[in-house]
């Protein structure tokens, strides 16, 4: 594949696929990206790239965008626990309108897609493991942090339905707390909020108990499950993409500490403190991998510990 395009490119995910995929002898590179989480900074040194500033769901001549271009990333969406809880309905506009209008210009074009979903598809689940054929159990919609879920549980439904009809051909991977290098603690997210709080000796805070557990991926792995899906062409599939080290939350920002040898001190708020009462959470969020790692062959190649040390060296 030369020309590629990647929705959501100057975001943290994106632009590591941008890279990677210039690694990989790209040619050309659509980044559509209206920069709400993203930063123009991240691929301003690819000349494979054109970059396109905007919503998707404002560009009138998308199919055109895209005539000519043989793969879809489609990566923009509202990211982020603290981004979402702040832009509610805007987060459920991009990702339902503007995933219908990628779909269109891809099935206009006969653009093969792979859209990222996410682990809150499901939800509350007490199961062991979370398998891609779980059940969903979300929250009630008087707790508006489940739209996000819900949101993205309409893109998976509208991408496979599109699938069954035979005119779109869609990956869809769901994802699992990414982390690496150059990503942002802006949004709600603990892990670059956790060290960026360590390096300067101030409080960490964690919501609620921290007894709350999750698994942490390293982003180059993702990146690298992206081009080998988009090789392998396996259309109207469903792939997780995570880690099944579990660590909880208390103990995520003990490590950062022990690791940054910093002296900052942990503080404990309520939910409610930090995002009213319109939010609920869930105590465990693991998946399990098996089809993905069959499938493709790739292993998760580093464990939490070896990530954060990656990570505040960069920082550092």
């Amino acid at each position: 594949m030369k020309k590629i395009i990647v929705t959501g490119g100057a975001g943290f995910i994106g632009s590591h696929l941008v890279k990677k995929l210039i690694d990989n002898g790209a040619e050309e590179i659509l980044v559509i990206d209206d920069l709400s989480t993203g930063k123009a900074e991240n691929i301003k040194d690819f000349k494979e790239v054109e970059f396109l500033n905007k919503k998707i769901e404002e560009i009138d001549n998308l199919a055109e965008l895209f005539n000519n271009f043989d793969f879809c990333y489609h990566l923009a969406a509202g990211v982020g626990v603290q981004y979402i809880m702040e832009n509610l309905s805007k987060s459920l506009l991009t990702n339902i309108e503007g995933t219908h209008k990628v779909f269109e210009a891809c099935k206009e074009n006969n653009i093969p897609v792979l859209i990222t979903s996410t682990s809150e598809i499901y939800g509350t689940s007490d199961e062991k493991e979370w398998f891609e054929e779980t059940k969903s159990l979300i929250g009630p919609t008087t707790k508006l942090r489940w739209s996000y879920a819900a949101s993205k549980m309409i893109d998976e439904f509208l991408a496979l339905s599109e699938f069954e009809e035979g005119s779109l051909k869609p990956i869809v991977v769901r994802l699992f707390n990414i982390i690496g290098p150059n990503q942002l603690p802006d949004f709600g997210m603990v892990v670059p909020k956790f060290i960026d709080a360590a390096l300067k000796d101030e409080p960490i805070i964690v919501h609620g108990d921290g007894k709350q557990s999750r698994s942490f991926t390293w982003v180059e792995d993702v990146v690298e499950y992206f081009i080998k899906l988009a090789e392998m062409k396996p259309y109207g599939e469903i792939f997780n993409i995570g880690q099944t080290e579990e660590i909880s939350i208390k103990e995520l920002a003990e490590l950062i500490i022990k690791i940054t040898d910093s002296n900052s001190e942990i503080v404990q708020k309520t939910h409610e403190e930090i995002f009213g009462n319109k939010f609920e959470d869930t105590m465990r969020r693991t998946p399990n991998i098996d089809k993905i790692v069959n499938f493709t062959g790739i292993k998760p190649s580093m464990g939490i510990e070896d990530m954060i040390k990656e990570i505040v060296a960069y920082k550092k």
